[in-house]
């Protein structure tokens, strides 16, 4: 019976017997694309759509952990096999780029952002909360006391966000934000010349 692959990973799987006097060759080429499925980066350019590259037993793009775009302002799109993998993406082009299987849920990450994304082979996925991915639900929770909106930022510089548990406002730094700074520097204080 010959080898056959790994689903996910598409590592060599030898058949019993198989392979006398090259197991040590195969086991090698296994283990440095494990390395590379667990710790491995891969810098691609984008300059349109595409889907990364895979191959049985041979080195691939979609084998790697880690995966950097490149680019111009795009939007680009890049389909990932489906198959069941995590990744941890990092959008260096100048504009969004969007990755799929080609069925199920996407994930958008925009110029600068750095993502993880898991796939079950079918839907994209980023970690979160809810339902939703912990950007948009930073948006939407964390700052929903405000209809997810700061005070305007414009001829602020300098002030910093506060709120009475109610609404949130802009207002300059005093002493009295710093009320109790004095006695916590002097308890310092204390206690540092003691242990000496």
């Amino acid at each position: 019976m010959p080898s056959s692959w790994s689903p996910s990973l598409r590592f060599e799987l030898q058949f019993t017997g198989e392979n006398i006097n090259l197991w040590g060759e195969k086991l090698n080429a296994v283990l440095a694309h494990a390395d590379q499925a667990v710790a491995g980066w891969l810098t691609k350019p984008l300059t349109g759509n595409t889907a990364l590259a895979t191959a049985n037993a041979g080195d691939d793009e979609a084998r790697a952990a880690m995966l950097k775009f490149t680019g111009g302002a795009g939007p680009f799109t890049v389909t990932l096999p489906a198959v069941s993998k995590s990744y941890l993406v990092w959008n260096a082009c100048d504009g969004p780029v969007t990755l799929t299987t080609g069925a199920g849920a996407t994930v958008s990450a925009d110029a600068g952002d750095i993502v993880q994304v898991l796939t079950d082979g079918g839907a994209v996925k980023t970690p979160g909360y809810g339902g939703a991915s912990i950007k948009d639900w930073v948006s939407a929770v964390a700052w929903s006391y405000n209809a997810g909106a700061l005070p305007a930022q414009s001829g602020n510089a300098g002030k910093v966000v506060t709120t009475d548990g109610t609404n949130a406002s802009w207002q300059a730094l005093s002493t009295a934000n710093l009320g109790d700074y004095a006695t916590a520097v002097k308890g310092l204080a204390l206690a540092f010349a003691v242990a000496l």
